[in-house]
């Protein structure tokens, strides 16, 4: 479990995850600059060391002499003691006749003649079961037989070479390893400068009380300035969010209390007028205006949090008002109103939200009916080239021209009305929320109340 919580951290963390890739990649450069030094190391041990040999077989060359005939060696010891410091040391010399007059018989390099003459050979081998490096070349010496050239090969075993090799090699890897820890090391120093202002956001953020939704005081790096603006976003719309809540919350508590005191007087009343059947109306009647208050204060909020995340699909205008205009009219009123449909014969199928509309054209039609409609209600859908129009027409007395845009705001009443002042607010809200619009029409016994919405309502304006 704690190896897992752990890798989960270090998978979420973008500290933790620059630390590894950063890490990786010198990991992978030091590799390669090791083997590369290793390689330089053992190209620069091997010139020295054959230079080394090359001189010491030329300086044999320089000692070996004719004496009464014979090919004759002085060997050097100087270059013998240089080259056998650390390995071991094998010669050999022929005389022009290829008789060895020096050194070990066995010992020989696979070279044409000719090359020995032009300059000192090298050549790796391996003799007496140990790897060697072998120099040889030829030397004419006056009055020898034969030809006068002689050969002089020189081996040396590979311990000085490996010795040397290893040296230079770990030190450049322990000088290349030194700088990649440091190189990490200062990696992690940067990313905790360069994550400072985030985590000087974040501590800003933890000290702030629940109702601070203020913007970030800080100026952010300009990397992470979109990020910081989008939460600064994110937290006015939530202040936004909340306070709307909050009012909507004190205007329910408000609004219920006055039916909820009517009724209770009501009980009052009925408690010492058993026998009249007019308190018994009339509580029905408050009872009534609770649950259409109660309802409609439901769909107000319903409606508010489907404008902040609107669910837009295929929806017939057509059908829906029809729907809604036979769903909302009472099998019974208190008058005879003729209500009638006139559908559009265009095509009517938008994008749209089909219960935030159902909401706002019941709305309407209640509200044509118990505040406008004397004989007639009709609703009629328009479809024109941009956009769709429900409208909603009664024969009433209408609204007053000042009055129209006050009473489209929430828990606003016209005169004698009687009703919880939230049907046009609903109906405005869900038109704005599609980018459309709630206007108004006519007057007194030819009122109407147009509900339009863009024909392609993605483009929202709340």
């Amino acid at each position: 479990m704690a190896i897992s919580s752990t890798l989960r951290d270090i998978r979420t963390s973008l500290r933790a995850r620059l630390l590894i890739a950063i890490g990786a990649i010198l990991t992978v450069g030091a590799v390669v600059l090791s083997l590369a030094a290793w390689q330089y190391a053992a190209t620069a041990a091997r010139d020295a060391y054959d230079r080394l040999l090359a001189g010491g077989a030329v300086q044999i060359a320089e000692n070996i002499y004719m004496q009464g005939g014979v090919v004759t060696l002085d060997p050097p010891a100087a270059a013998f003691a240089t080259l056998s410091a650390y390995d071991l040391v094998f010669y050999r010399v022929t005389d022009p006749r290829g008789v060895v007059v020096a050194g070990s018989d066995d010992l020989a390099i696979s070279a044409p003649a000719a090359a020995l003459r032009e300059g000192v050979v090298l050549r790796d081998g391996v003799y007496r079961d140990q790897p060697v490096r072998i120099a040889a070349v030829a030397r004419r010496l006056d009055g020898a037989p034969g030809d006068g050239w002689s050969a002089i090969v020189l081996a040396q075993t590979l311990r000085a070479r490996d010795s040397l090799t290893w040296d230079l090699a770990s030190k450049a890897i322990g000088l290349i390893a030194a700088m990649s820890l440091l190189a990490l090391v200062a990696t992690a120093l940067c990313l905790r400068l360069v994550f400072a202002p985030l985590t000087r956001i974040e501590a800003e953020i933890v000290r702030r009380r629940p109702d601070d939704l203020s913007p970030i005081a800080m100026t952010p790096p300009r990397e992470v300035r979109a990020l910081v603006g989008a939460i600064d976003g994110f937290m006015q719309r939530l202040s936004e969010r909340i306070t709307l809540m909050q009012r909507f919350i004190a205007d329910a508590t408000h609004q219920l209390r006055t039916p909820l005191a009517a009724i209770d007087a009501e009980v009052e009343l009925l408690t010492d007028q058993t026998r009249d059947p007019k308190a018994l109306d009339k509580l029905r009647g408050r009872i009534a205006d609770l649950a259409r208050l109660t309802s409609q204060l439901l769909d107000h909020a319903m409606i508010q949090h489907r404008a902040q995340a609107p669910r837009f699909a295929a929806t017939d205008i057509n059908a829906l008002a029809k729907s809604v205009l036979s769903q909302s009219v009472p099998l019974s009123l208190d008058r005879e109103v003729s209500v009638s449909f006139v559908p559009s014969e265009g095509d009517t199928v938008i994008a749209a939200d089909a219960i935030s509309l159902r909401e706002a054209l019941a709305n309407l039609i209640h509200n044509a009916l118990a505040h406008g409609a004397r004989t007639r209600l009709m609703v009629r859908v328009e479809r024109a080239a941009a956009h769709v129009a429900i409208v909603v027409w009664d024969d009433g007395p209408g609204i007053a021209a000042e009055a129209q845009q006050h009473l489209v705001s929430p828990f606003q009443k016209g005169d004698g009305s009687h009703g919880s002042g939230l049907g046009l607010a609903i109906a405005a809200e869900v038109a704005q929320a599609h980018g459309g619009s709630l206007r108004f029409a006519g007057g007194a016994g030819d009122f109407s109340v147009r509900f339009e919405i863009p024909a392609s309502p993605f483009a929202r304006h709340i």
